[in-house]
């Protein structure tokens, strides 16, 4: 590369610039400063470890640490993902010190980081076909042993099914899987450091799935993935109360403190690890308008804006509904500002955690489960979920999941079946205009009606079916799977008979 010496230079000189601005300070030893490095690299601060290498570089340039430091940086780079510059770094190290006893493990480092460019390349190519997918999504296997949900599952084949998406967390007070042996109330299915271990099933149910000629997609929660940490309130995610006007702890994780994101990055990385086919985040990866005012989210927005994150600066004309429930009259333009924001954030953590179960397997496959609204009011989504799907689109997921739940809109807003079913046709189509490939949109087909708990009759489902169908062949999953309703009534919806 031509310019392999340019960002070592770059990072002495602006460390040069930092000392001659805030004048002298005490520096450690170098030994120290190596040591201390070497600390946070293994905590997981890259960017603070790089600073402290290029301290030491900079202060002791004679040190022998210096060459040690130079490719630890590089070592930074390559495990924050930033590929070019972890081979320019290791190059410049192989120039520099030919004789150098990391010389070896420069020329791994550049192996490693070219084969994670080409993979993310390949991911990201735009003549990368993405598959339709006829999905069930399991909230709950009824079957006491393995052999029994393997009859289930062959079932889902030949109903035209060609992709499980399992639920592989537990939240406390759920149905448990009646073939688990659970050894905690909350968690997940899959083994990890990282959450409480319900049982580790995930792997035995992937290769059931396999056998039969089904993939496997793991439905796995983020913000609310705060099994075990109740003990954590720092750890929290931060609503204000309308009522109180005072901030108080709200349910799930603080999306912007730094352990928590390193937690869910060991979480999805171990859930990469199991040979399931790709990934659906849960529907928790969104903050309500009133949604997170952490000290950590408030310190990033400030840094960014020049002013903190208010309830005073955002809500115009709170008041209290004949429900109970607090609504706004309007937003103000700082409001949406505050919204966007967190938007965009969220999807930089999807991006992160995606980062992190690729580690583990380059090939899976992600999608994003978003609220039929995102796709039909964007100023609406934002300001109630902080979701668009110009920012999910942003980051490239394989698939838009998007929760056309029309028996569950119908109680919602009060309106007619034939209106609901209308309504989902037209989510389609703007998902479809907006996406492009009618795959990657996969639509989310109600088969329970779960306020009334009765199955809703399969000529409804075929209704709704032709209206979303009539925009192209979109990728489908059939929420909650359930024996009780005939999937195999309208396999010939999708399947050429």
């Amino acid at each position: 590369m031509k310019n392999w010496i340019l960002i070592p230079m770059l990072i002495l000189f602006a460390v040069l610039w930092m000392s001659q601005v805030h004048g002298q300070t005490k520096v450690l030893p170098p030994g120290d400063l190596y040591d201390a490095g070497i600390d946070l690299f293994y905590k997981g601060k890259y960017e603070e470890a790089i600073a402290t290498f290029t301290k030491l570089i900079q202060t002791f340039p004679t040190s022998n640490l210096v060459s040690y430091s130079y490719h630890m940086i590089g070592q930074c780079y390559l495990k924050m993902g930033k590929y070019e510059e972890a081979i320019t770094q290791f190059e410049f190290y192989q120039k520099t010190y030919p004789e150098g006893d990391r010389f070896k493990s420069s020329e791994q480092g550049i192996q490693v980081a070219k084969e994670k460019l080409k993979e993310k390349a390949l991911l990201s190519s735009p003549g990368k076909r993405i598959k339709r997918r006829i999905c069930a999504q399991i909230f709950f296997f009824d079957g006491k042993g393995l052999d029994q949900v393997e009859k289930k599952i062959k079932a889902l084949k030949d109903s035209g099914v060609d992709t499980l998406i399992l639920r592989v967390f537990q939240n406390k007070g759920d149905r448990m899987y009646k073939f688990a042996t659970p050894r905690h109330e909350e968690g997940v299915y899959f083994k990890t450091d990282h959450a409480p271990v319900v049982d580790d099933v995930l792997g035995k149910m992937t290769e059931i799935a396999h056998r039969n000629g089904l993939e496997i997609f793991a439905w796995m929660t983020t913000r609310y993935a705060n099994y075990g940490s109740d003990g954590r309130p720092e750890l929290r995610c931060k609503s204000y109360n309308f009522e109180t006007k005072k901030l108080e702890m709200a349910r799930g994780f603080n999306l912007f403190h730094p352990e928590v994101i390193k937690r869910l990055e060991g979480l999805f990385r171990d859930l990469g690890r199991v040979p399931i086919d790709g990934i659906l985040f849960q529907d928790d990866l969104i903050l309500k308008h009133n949604e997170d005012f952490s000290a950590e989210a408030s310190k990033g927005f400030f840094k960014e804006f020049g002013y903190s994150p208010h309830p005073d600066l955002f809500y115009i004309d709170p008041y209290k509904s004949e429900s109970g429930k607090y609504y706004v009259k309007a937003y103000s333009d700082k409001f949406l500002v505050w919204a966007n924001w967190k938007n965009r954030c969220l999807m930089d953590v999807a991006k992160r955690l995606m980062a992190a179960a690729r580690e583990s397997n380059p090939r899976l496959e992600f999608g994003i489960n978003l609220y039929y609204e995102t796709v039909l009011n964007g100023s609406n989504a934002v300001a109630w979920f902080s979701q668009t799907l110009q920012e999910a689109q942003r980051i490239g997921f394989d698939y838009y999941a998007i929760m056309a739940y029309h028996r569950q809109t119908m109680h919602e807003l009060n309106m007619e079946r034939k209106k609901a079913i209308d309504l989902m046709a037209e989510v389609a189509q703007k998902a479809v205009k907006s996406i492009g490939d009618p795959s990657q949109v996969m639509m989310k087909v109600q088969v329970l009606d779960w306020k009334r708990y009765e199955v809703i009759p399969a000529k409804e489902v075929e209704t709704l079916l032709d209206g979303i169908l009539s925009e192209g062949e979109v990728s489908l999953a059939f929420v909650p799977y359930i024996d009780q309703f005939p999937l195999p009534s309208l396999k010939r919806k999708w399947v050429s008979q």
